[in-house]
């Protein structure tokens, strides 16, 4: 890198960051501005970084709230969610689509929180001081790349004289903050242009200005808030900040060329326009990705990459092997989606995809790397559940876990957690002995006070899994005894849950036409496409998704419509402005 850029970079990036005035929005709703533009030059780099790590800083996590009641609908407004930090997934997608890039720079980022399952929540996804770095680092080399390789994807012209400066700024702008400049963002943003063009050229000047717009939080904000004032107790988000929330939401990128012209011409206030373009981006391929990171976070299928195994035990264990399980669990997420999209699919389907790596589960003959389709016997395979990398996740280094997979269905798929282990009470798993199996060492286990009460509600869901080891495989013996997987859920919102099952088959089965999986889904999911805990504001609108929901037979592109039209989704309750 020349000198004078190395000399430049900081003052362009401390520039970019002068352009907007930094919002901070705390619990209560309410939001404050400081304007650091006219701050002394020497002071704005400190400034703008200690304002916008303070501006995330202060927006507090708050603890889950309380199930929504489903028989009421109080016509509260939602609340506002609060500017939201691109994840390492939306920033990755973003500069694919805004820059063609495919160095991935966003796997350098630091990792976001998880709060229950999901990384996007905006009260506790803030910027860090490493993330500051990373951001920079990542706005010079990008920029510099796309002007090398492929200038014409941020400059439209090919002269160097104002009007081509004046479009670039017009049309990347648009394109990389996702609405139109304003005319103080335009006005500040050829200031650097023409200050770096004097003393260099026309593509240097565009390559710094591109690092500073990338650097800005116009850029790795997304800013779902209205100020517009509100008679009816509800604000409509504005067209663009719509956009920018349904592409992230479908598609989990920024918005494509044909969406900010719709929603230049304000077709998305209309009921008509906003589900013209949802169901245009559903259509694209790029909605299967939206819809599989969503799937990948509510299942948690990164957890299978750092499963712990005993070698001893488990002797097939690899890294390899580790690594096919968290492939096939994708592929078999892509295969639903693909065929169908539906929960009764997610739960039934009896496709494994495995490659040779997986041969302890289909037999030999399978390729070494590449995957392939297997059709597995329906009375031992049976949708996601039965999957060996979920099932080798969900147990313990040297043997199944009757506990993690019950209080998975319970937590994860039926919204119902047990509660936590009472204080002083021991979580170790009972010893491996080859004198009984899983099922009689845990039964005992679990029948102490002052565990048995929960144990009495997660063990025997996890019982039905026990024809299957800690490695995910099919077993009919353990220890030289039959297995006995009966059980079932004891207590449940569904009443059609509440009856005896043998085996995760049957188990899963019913979980397939379950109201109240359906119910749980659609919560999880609002509360991802929202980027907050819900709410009581969003009972109403959670009420109205559940049913379309239910009423669609558990589609997950009619669940993402549902949302996509939901008041919740298109508008907030008016948010207080600090003076």
């Amino acid at each position: 890198m020349p000198d004078a850029q190395a000399s430049f970079r900081l003052t362009a990036g401390q520039f970019a960051l002068d352009l907007h005035k930094v919002e901070a929005r705390v619990a209560s709703g309410r939001r404050g501005r400081r304007s650091i533009v006219n701050a002394p030059s020497a002071q704005r780099g400190v400034i703008v970084a200690v304002a916008l790590a303070l501006a995330v800083a202060c927006q507090k996590p708050k603890p889950a709230p309380e199930p929504l009641a489903e028989a009421t609908c109080a016509p509260t407004p939602s609340i506002a969610t609060p500017l939201r930090l691109l994840t390492r997934f939306e920033y990755g997608n973003t500069v694919r689509d805004l820059l063609g890039d495919a160095t991935g720079p966003q796997s350098a980022f630091p990792r976001e929180p998880v709060v229950r399952g999901l990384d996007d929540d905006a009260t506790v996804n803030q910027v860090s001081q490493e993330g500051l770095a990373r951001y920079l680092e990542a706005a010079e080399s990008l920029s510099s790349e796309v002007m090398q390789n492929r200038r014409s994807r941020v400059v439209p012209c090919l002269t160097d004289d104002q009007a081509c400066r004046d479009a670039f700024l017009s049309s990347f702008g648009q394109r990389a903050f996702r609405r139109p400049l304003t005319q103080d963002e335009v006005a500040l943003f050829a200031s650097l242009f023409d200050a770096v063009k004097a003393t260099h050229d026309f593509d240097t000047a565009a390559q710094w200005t591109v690092q500073a717009m990338l650097q800005s939080p116009q850029f790795l904000y997304r800013d779902e808030t209205s100020l517009a004032q509100s008679a009816t107790g509800r604000v409509a988000l504005d067209d663009f900040r719509l956009a920018t929330r349904l592409s992230y939401f479908l598609w989990g990128t920024t918005p494509d060329d044909a969406l900010l012209s719709a929603a230049a011409r304000g077709e998305l206030s209309t009921d008509e326009g906003l589900a013209r373009q949802a169901n245009r981006l559903l259509d694209d391929p790029r909605a299967l990705e939206g819809q599989l990171r969503f799937l990948s976070l509510w299942l948690n299928l990164d957890g299978v990459l750092t499963a712990e195994k005993d070698v001893h035990t488990y002797p097939a264990y690899t890294p390899a092997l580790a690594t096919a399980w968290r492939a096939s669990l994708e592929l078999f997420l892509r295969d639903v989606l693909r065929h169908g999209g539906t929960v009764e699919a997610l739960f039934t389907s009896s496709a494994l995809y495995a490659n040779g790596a997986m041969s302890p589960y289909v037999g030999g003959g399978l390729p070494a790397t590449e995957f392939q389709r297997v059709a597995m016997p329906p009375e031992q395979r049976a949708g996601v559940l039965t999957q060996p990398g979920l099932l080798a996740r969900l147990s313990g280094t040297d043997q199944s876990s009757p506990i993690r997979r019950g209080a998975f269905v319970l937590g994860t798929l039926l919204c119902a957690p047990p509660p936590p282990p009472p204080s002083g009470a021991s979580v170790a798993p009972p010893p491996v002995s080859p004198r009984s199996t899983t099922r009689q060492r845990f039964a005992a286990h679990g029948s102490v006070a002052p565990c048995s009460s929960c144990h009495a509600q997660i063990d025997p869901v996890g019982f039905t899994f026990e024809h299957y080891d800690g490695m995910g495989a099919w077993r009919d013996t353990e220890n030289g005894q039959p297995i006995d997987a009966t059980g079932g859920v004891r207590a449940a919102d569904d009443p059609s849950l509440v009856k005896p099952v043998n085996g995760a088959v049957e188990l899963s089965r019913l979980l397939a036409q379950s109201p109240q999986v359906k119910d749980c889904l659609a919560g999880e999911l609002l509360r991802y496409a929202l980027g907050r805990e819900l709410q009581e504001g969003d009972t109403c609108s959670l009420a109205g998704v559940r049913k379309r929901f239910v009423e669609a037979n558990g589609s997950f592109r009619a669940l993402m419509l549902a949302i996509a039209q939901s008041d919740a989704f298109r508008g907030h309750a008016p948010v207080e402005v600090a003076p």
